[in-house]
């Protein structure tokens, strides 16, 4: 198949897209660079740098592509997400409806959105499952509100249009490629931490909230490998799947795990009393708990996930020696 992979630079497309090429599919990568800026990098696949805003650019690089994995999107931590909020939700909504338009008036009949956990801001069951959405308030943070829009959107361009569609919902992704930004909270509390204990060596490590909040984490690969294996499967059309490691685990001890690591690979040295904590933001959308049920990945489609946390971390410290 030839595939269009919006928001194609980022750390998880840049995970999915070499996998695509593998299975012997011919890629085209969009990207216009918002977050971090111009990415020089080798690529294998063709690539065009343009705003997906503007349904004339869309409508010039949706032709003659058979699907869509539709992953662009303003994405930040929690910090950012109170930070960009009017960004988020209206840029977007926007550039995700002027795709699904272009495959209208284009014919492209195959529609794989990356959603969100965050879309289960406000669910009050744990683990969550796909189906609980339909019954959980809106999310609180304009990002949870556009993702969840997005499947709406997706879901509704099925329904009157016939379009087929694959929704993933990612669950915290620990990747060894995000930078840890200044601004706390910018990026995503793994970046921070790896920031913060390895790069600066910090035995106090400021914190959002008071550290208790619980996610679960889930190694890129496993998220990529689902992504690039099942989207185009018949067994996951029109259907939405979650895709998460489901071992809670809190803020404050993620953080441990990572200090410890880094002390047996000696990358720092540690003063021997372990680490402290100082919170320096809150905002009240912050999620407190958010646990995948990942039951529905696994009964239609055989995925589930094979790293632990534990692993993943040692597996971006091992990266770093």
């Amino acid at each position: 198949m030839k595939i269009l992979v919006t928001g194609s630079e980022g750390s998880l497309m840049q995970e999915v897209i070499p996998l695509l090429l593998e299975k012997g599919h011919v890629v085209i990568g969009i990207d216009n660079f918002a977050r971090y800026g111009e990415i020089e990098r080798e690529r294998s696949y063709e690539f065009v740098r343009g705003d997906l805003t503007d349904p004339e650019f869309v409508d010039k690089v949706v032709r003659d592509v058979d699907a869509v994995i539709q992953a662009a999107a303003l994405i930040y931590g929690v910090g950012g997400f109170n930070k960009y909020p009017a960004d988020i939700l209206s840029k977007d909504t926007n550039l995700h409806q002027n795709i699904m338009h272009a495959m209208l008036r284009n014919g492209i009949k195959k529609m794989v959105y990356i959603s969100s956990s965050m879309v289960y801001e406000r669910c009050m069951k744990h683990p969550s499952a796909e189906e609980d959405v339909d019954e959980s308030l809106i999310p609180s943070t304009d990002y949870g509100l556009s993702k969840l829009v997005g499947e709406r959107i997706t879901r509704a361009f099925h329904r009157q249009y016939g379009i087929e569609y694959t929704i993933w919902r990612p669950f915290n992704i620990i990747t060894p490629h995000e930078v840890g930004e200044n601004d706390l909270g910018l990026s995503h509390v793994f970046a921070d931490y790896i920031k913060n204990i390895v790069k600066e060596q910090r035995n106090e490590i400021p914190i959002i909230g008071d550290g208790e909040q619980i996610r679960c984490f889930t190694w890129i690969g496993d998220v990529a490998r689902g992504i690039a294996d099942f989207s185009f499967d018949e067994r996951a059309a029109n259907q939405t799947f979650n895709l998460g490691n489901p071992e809670p685990i809190t803020m404050k001890q993620l953080a441990s795990i990572i200090y410890d690591g880094a002390r047996q690979k000696e990358l720092i040295a540690g003063n021997g009393n372990g680490l402290t904590f100082k919170t320096e933001k809150s905002f009240p959308d912050d999620v407190r708990i958010r646990i995948p049920d990942v039951s529905k990945a696994k009964e239609i489609l055989g995925w589930e996930p094979t790293l632990k946390v534990a692993e993943s971390v040692e597996r971006c410290l091992e990266l770093m020696k």
